[in-house]
């Protein structure tokens, strides 16, 4: 038996080896993967399912690798279905595939727009749906419209099946009011008031004109901003060791608005001490130098005025050819005497020379309408306050979004490059509008315009107005710089009709053109020439008219050949809302070159702006106008006579208001006048950055003729008028408003306590 049974035993060992060795993993034939056949793959590559699968041909029938398998598929997110089924000896794995996304539409978005919202959401068109992805970003639009303050923001999203298994989304959205402001805390403060705090915020209470600044609207990104806002307001102060501790914003019970707490621990209040200059710069005496700063030893400490000090010496210093100036102020605070030291350490660097001017960014505009405006041409010696003027100048064009100047050096450090790069905007408008004047009722204007023709910087604007009194229509066009030199060229073509019966008793149509040169003495100082020619017709004189009015009839049609110069000063900060600065025009017209109308005339009109806050919130403004005619031995006709009274003029009297006036009532105006207006500007519930400028003014004129006709009684002495008023320089056009009233007047004069003008600059 035992010999038996050890003969067997070998020989069953060695079939089993065989058998091993034959079948895989040593598992028996029908537990083989004959092949992997995939069903359902449409965009996606069949080889690419099979590459995420565990198992492949010949390999053993598992179910923990089929399982694992699945979840492969599923996490690529290219398919919403995934079945592995087993199909005799075949791995059959069907898919069913996501569908394409088509289409991102929003509906009720008015907080974002639709770009913005685009950068929110991962999932983009073209791309393959993804319902996780989905749920995050429908996660994300909702956290942004939280810190925007719409709490109440509801967001749903659509997917609406298109052909091709493509899918268009669609984000529902339902902002719901903003969570407003209730109230806005400072804790700690004890030497400057919440007012004082809380007006440079972004974020306030709900006041009487949050309709209109929309700062009462909590947002994440605005808190965070008055943080630091607070902290530059008491560095402004003088309280060099201030902490703002925190900013917290929290949900009234009802959830319905918000109550912003900012935690401050103030310190104590410092001064400026001993100011010094130092470094390497002996082009100048300290003494010139010190002229650029705008503080002095003992005044209260502020970090606007220290950095607007350090632009002022870099401008100065620069002018000397120091592109890679560097100017540092050194700080040194002492806490027993309450100053701060300053130390400006100057490192002028090497003297440079303009190398070159590139420019970049410009696809319509052409490149010598930008490099005309640099101040500077190339082998000049490097200036700073030149520099800062080109991008001035680049700016007052109003073609580009963006200016950005850079001066990479060049050549070693002996000279350097300016390469001007900017961001274009559109030039071309067309715009129509209304209004309504009490000077002349209602008002509709309309223009179409291209500032920048051809991206030759030319400009073009066709435009007319209709209003109670006026029809106007006009064609302009000017070069900037005709025939490639600094002189700018033009003309203009219009025809306008006016109706005088409300002042003197007639009507006016005239028509007629303009030839224009110009060109720059220096920088802020231009001469202009103009020659123009006008027909007028006088016309429809009212019943009551007086004689010198039916005389100016009884010579109608009068031609008019004018020749006019001016000489314009300019250096104000700004064009629209200047705050420092003065303008002053002298002009010069003489009409008699042919014509019915002969006379000479002389005006002048000076105006200044001057600060008296370093922040320009209050401004003084005066202006002075003076002006003197003479016939020439000829009768000057009442339309060309100097007229007073009104908005642009003296206000509190009507438009023709003041001066020599027939016995029938008719303005007749003067030879020679006298104005001065005095205003006092001032902020008007921090609406400043809204173009909201109130005003104080005091306006004294005078009117008068050395040879009335008999008929026309003397004017009279000199009047004043008094009032205040609102600036808005409004989105839609410049809104003035004006109550004035009489202090000195005679009894024949015109007088209007309010005036109003909306829509146009009359």
């Amino acid at each position: 038996m035992k010999m038996a049974y050890y003969k067997i035993f070998p020989s069953t060992l060695v079939l089993l080896f065989v058998l091993v060795l034959a079948v895989p993993n040593g598992a028996v034939a029908g537990d083989l993967i004959r092949s992997v056949v995939v069903e359902g793959a449409g965009r996606v590559e069949k080889d690419t399912v099979r590459s995420h699968l565990e198992l492949q041909e010949g390999d053993r029938f598992d179910s923990v690798k089929i399982r694992k398998s699945i979840e492969a598929l599923f996490a690529t997110g290219f398919f919403k279905d995934v079945v592995v089924d087993r199909r005799g000896d075949d791995l059959v794995v069907r898919v069913t595939e996501n569908p394409v996304v088509n289409e991102i539409t929003y509906e009720g978005n008015d907080a974002f727009s639709k770009e913005e919202l685009d950068k929110l959401v991962q999932v983009k068109p073209s791309t393959i749906y993804n319902r996780a992805k989905t749920d995050r970003d429908l996660a994300a639009l909702r956290q942004a419209y939280r810190i925007k303050g719409l709490f109440l923001a509801k967001i749903d999203l659509l997917i609406n099946p298109g052909e091709a298994n493509q899918v268009n989304l669609v984000y529902r959205i339902d902002e719901g009011a903003k969570s407003k402001v209730a109230k806005v805390k400072i804790v700690g403060n004890s030497q400057l008031s919440d007012k004082e705090l809380i007006k440079d915020l972004m974020i306030k209470p709900s006041g009487w004109f949050s309709w209109f600044t929309d700062d009462d609207t909590y947002d994440r990104e605005k808190l965070i901003f008055d943080q630091s806002q607070l902290r530059k307001v008491y560095l402004d102060a003088g309280f060099v060791r201030v902490q703002v501790d925190s900013s917290v914003a929290e949900l009234t019970p009802d959830r319905s608005a918000f109550v912003v707490t900012h935690t401050v621990h103030e310190g104590k209040r410092y001064r400026f001490g001993p100011v010094e200059i130092t470094g390497d710069f002996d082009e100048l005496p300290n003494d010139v130098l010190r002229e650029e700063l705008k503080f002095r030893d003992g005044d209260w400490y502020s970090k606007s005025k220290l950095m607007t000090s350090m632009e002022k010496l870099n401008d100065r210093i620069g002018d000397f050819g120091y592109a890679f100036l560097d100017i540092q102020p050194d700080t040194q605070v002492d806490d027993e005497k309450l100053v701060v030291s300053v130390n400006f350490k100057v490192k002028k660097g090497q003297r440079v020379y303009l190398n070159r001017i590139e420019v970049s960014g410009n696809d319509r505009t052409r490149d010598e309408v930008i490099r005309r405006e640099v101040r500077m041409t190339e082998g000049d010696l490097f200036s700073a306050s030149k520099l800062r003027r080109s991008k001035v100048r680049l700016k007052q064009l109003n073609f580009f979004e963006n200016i950005e100047i850079l001066t990479p050096p060049a050549q070693g450090r002996e000279k350097v490059d300016i390469h001007v790069k900017v961001e274009e905007k559109p030039t071309g408008t067309f715009s129509i509008g209304g209004g309504y004047s009490s000077t002349e009722n209602f008002l509709g204007t309309a223009s179409i315009s291209q500032n920048n023709f051809m991206g030759r910087g030319q400009k073009l604007v066709l435009s007319f107005m209709l209003s109670g009194i006026t029809q106007d229509y006009s064609l302009g066009f000017t070069e900037p710089y005709f025939l490639g030199k600094n002189l700018s060229a033009g003309f203009d073509i219009f025809n306008k009709k006016t109706d005088q019966r409300s002042v003197s008793s007639y009507k006016q149509d005239s028509f007629g053109g303009t030839l224009r040169l110009g060109f720059p003495i220096s920088e802020n100082l231009r001469s202009n020439a103009s020659y123009s020619y006008t027909h007028t017709d006088i016309q429809e004189i009212g019943l009551g008219a007086s004689s010198a009015i039916r005389a100016m009839v009884d010579k109608s049609p009068y031609d008019q050949s004018m020749v006019s110069h001016a000489f314009v000063w300019d250096d104000l900060d700004d064009p629209v809302f200047p705050s420092e600065g003065r303008k002053h025009k002298l002009i010069t017209d003489y009409s008699g070159l042919g014509g019915d109308v002969t006379f000479a005339r002389l005006v002048t009109d000076n105006e200044a702006y001057y600060p008296f806050t370093f922040d320009d919130a209050w401004v003084g403004h005066i202006r002075g106008r003076a002006g003197v005619a003479d016939g020439l031995g000829e009768q000057i006709p009442i339309f060309e006579r100097f007229q007073l009274g009104g908005a642009s003029t003296v206000r509190g009297f009507n438009r023709g208001g003041i001066g020599p006036r027939t016995v029938e009532g008719d303005a007749y105006g003067g030879v020679h006048f006298e104005q001065v207006n005095a205003e006092l500007l001032f902020p008007v519930l921090d609406l400043k950055e809204k173009g909201v400028r109130g005003l104080l003014f005091v306006d004294t004129a005078y009117l008068g003729d050395w040879d009335l006709p008999t008929n026309v009684p003397d004017s009279g002495g000199i009047r004043v008028s008094t009032g205040i008023g609102i600036n808005w320089n409004s989105p839609f056009g410049p809104l003035k408003m004006v109550l004035g009233t009489p202090l000195v007047k005679e009894d024949f004069d015109e007088t209007r306590i309010f005036d109003f003008t909306m829509g146009t600059t009359l």
